[in-house]
């Protein structure tokens, strides 16, 4: 038997080679840039402040943390720091996804509070850029919603974001399309008159982002289309067993909330995600399902943050070299079927009895 080399390699694992973090963090920054715009004509002067407060925390507490530690370690002051990642893009584009998730009144100590913890929970304290199994805007976004969702649901807010949201509506009637008296499909896809967290209202804002980092080969196309695809398969199924329209009620699922923000920017880390080609499609695939399952019989309307931070945990698994490859054979094809029948399956018979 021939012997194979295993290499292990310090992440971020990149598609390309002559790649770089630098190239790919900004490419992920210019990719945000349409949605970005859209927050900001959408939601005016305010939404500007929260990226700018978000980006702004990020980046001081990575800085502030590593001059600490150089301190710490006997070493001087220094104004550039070695181990700051500013120069890579890294702290800003971690602070601009994590402010676009958020609402646009969201109160400044929230940012405040859940950007520097997130950052510091999910990157630094696992030894900084490359070393963290948690995506930083995941963790902050999540802290937000589990810490202070009361603060933000006596604002009028739903599920952490602006006004009643579309997924808020629905949530009353998961197995409906009221919410669709509200907002339209045109609506959803546009983000025209749609209330939401402001980078996420779009969708396509979003996709002509991912258009761009798909075609820069920036990121993992197989991890969005997995993750998005699952929803709507699922959706689609739920469809037509509720007595609604199921192209309809999938395209909702799919237009809605925050999946085509956390499916391209931020299950797609390379830090953060699987290494082989299977390991990739399967995660995305249990994120679909997560989020799906949040979203039917869940508490929250909303789940993609919860199954992006929850898969992290699952990436070592993924990966482990005992049994991960990096192809599928047709027996692992025929076990992924099986499994995508069996949660079709079991998702209907939770249908079923929750009606």
């Amino acid at each position: 038997m021939k012997d194979v080399k295993i290499i292990r390699k310090t992440a971020p694992y990149l598609r390309r080679p002559q790649a770089n973090v630098t190239r790919m963090m900004r490419d992920v920054t210019i990719a945000l840039v349409p949605a970005t715009l859209v927050a900001l004509y959408s939601f005016g002067l305010s939404a500007l402040l929260v990226i700018l407060l978000s980006i702004l925390t990020m980046v001081v507490t990575e800085y502030v943390y590593y001059q600490i530690q150089d301190l710490n370690n006997g070493e001087g002051f220094q104004l550039k720091n070695k181990s700051f990642t500013l120069y890579n893009f890294s702290a800003v584009t971690s602070g601009l996804i994590y402010g676009l998730t958020l609402p646009d009144d969201t109160a400044w100590w929230i940012i405040v509070v859940g950007g520097a913890l997130g950052l510091f929970l999910a990157k630094l304290i696992w030894g900084g850029m490359g070393q963290n199994i948690f995506n930083p805007a995941a963790v902050a976004r999540l802290l937000v919603v589990v810490t202070y969702g009361t603060i933000i649901a006596s604002t009028q807010h739903v599920d952490g974001v602006a006004g009643a949201t579309a997924l808020g509506v629905q949530n009353a009637d998961p197995f409906s399309l009221e919410a669709l008296s509200s907002y339209g499909l045109t609506n959803l896809f546009t983000g025209i008159g749609i209330p939401g967290s402001i980078g996420e209202v779009s969708a396509i804002a979003l996709i002509i982002g991912g258009v761009y980092l798909a075609m820069r080969s920036s990121f993992e196309v197989r991890i969005p289309l997995a993750f998005i695809g699952t929803v709507a398969m699922l959706a689609l199924a739920v469809g037509l067993v509720v007595n609604v329209n199921p192209i309809e009620y999938m395209l909702f699922h799919v237009l809605s909330g925050g999946l085509l923000f956390g499916a391209i920017f931020m299950a797609t880390d390379p830090i953060t995600s699987p290494i082989t080609k299977p390991g990739r499609i399967a995660a995305g695939f249990m994120m679909g399902v997560v989020t799906f399952l949040i979203r039917l019989f869940g508490a929250y309307p909303e789940g993609v943050v919860f199954s992006i931070v929850l898969m992290n945990l699952f990436v070592p698994t993924f990966d482990y070299f005992k049994w991960s490859k990096s192809s599928f054979t047709k027996r692992r094809i025929l076990y992924f079927i099986g499994v995508v029948v069996l949660t079709i399956a079991v998702v209907l018979v939770g249908v079923y009895y929750a009606r």
